[in-house]
């Protein structure tokens, strides 16, 4: 608890007042559906965490299962012939408004051919959704405030919650990109557990130098491939890493409840929501 933002203590703990769980149903598809929120953030005076890892106990690895949230403009972007550019605006009022704004705090996904489609907000899961349904604002609001925190990484999006066997895990990168890497990388996967709603969380928190050094108390860290491409493909210089945080842990999630999973390097605020799939609407023509 003694990093967690002081200004959260207070909503943390009323939040942890209230134990009750909130049964959830099925909807039409037979599925338990949820609506999540994750933002993650450094601990910027967290020191050197090498002292409590074990090298031999560290699985900086991704789950089989995993995939990435699809930033809620790309259903938005459409592919302009060279022939007919978009016009230039010189000052930033006049700006054209992206039709739906993301909330998604990270890398970006790098570009790639795929056939268009429009998302439906309301049924399609893993969409990183907008402002309008993120409950998170203030608190990230606060984190990005304090000298001691750097937001790295923020969510929310909605998904049906399987069990552990059948449950897609979660790709998560954030912070300054280091060729391939970024500060932030790892997997988040939620999955049902008899009558609750469990979150795994296995990410970690490197530290890149261009001066590093190899001896005994610096390991020569070595981080895996990240499944997806994200962020900007032009930085190829690939740093030695110097110290990594690591963070693997299970928790039981309340549903309504803000939980805090806390490091010595970082910290995640997360909650889970229940809700309801809308059904298809049919339309006919007569």
């Amino acid at each position: 608890m003694k990093h967690l933002p002081y200004l959260l203590i207070p909503v943390l703990f009323a939040c942890l007042a209230n134990q009750a769980v909130l049964a959830q149903g099925f909807s039409y598809d037979g599925n338990r559906w949820y609506e999540l929120e994750v933002s993650i953030f450094s601990h910027e005076n967290g020191g050197s965490s090498n002292e409590q890892v074990i090298t031999d106990h560290i699985d900086l690895s991704y789950p089989e299962l995993i995939l990435l949230l699809e930033p809620a403009v790309s259903s938005f972007m459409v592919d302009f012939a060279p022939d007919n550019p978009l016009p230039v605006f010189q000052s930033p009022a006049l700006q054209p408004q992206t039709p739906a704004e993301t909330v998604l705090i990270g890398p970006e996904t790098a570009p790639g051919e795929s056939d268009f489609r429009l998302t439906d907000f309301s049924r399609d899961p893993y969409i990183a959704l907008g402002s309008d349904e993120a409950e998170f604002s203030e608190y990230n609001r606060d984190i990005e405030r304090s000298p001691d925190h750097r937001l790295l990484f923020h969510a929310v999006w909605r998904q049906p919650v399987l069990n552990q066997v059948q449950a897609t895990a979660i790709f998560v990168s954030g912070g300054d990109q280091y060729g391939r890497h970024h500060e932030l990388e790892g997997s988040l996967r939620f999955s049902f557990n008899v009558n609750r709603v469990d979150v795994e969380a296995r990410l970690w928190l490197a530290t890149f130098s261009a001066f590093a050094f190899t001896n005994a108390g610096n390991p020569d860290w070595q981080l895996p491939d990240p499944p997806f491409k994200t962020g900007d493909e032009t930085l190829t210089l690939e740093l030695p890493v110097t110290d990594i945080g690591y963070m693997d842990q299970v928790r039981p999630m309340i549903s309504n409840e803000l939980h805090y999973l806390d490091h010595p390097d970082f910290g995640m605020l997360v909650q889970i929501r229940p809700y309801e799939l809308p059904q298809p609407t049919n339309f006919a023509f007569e």
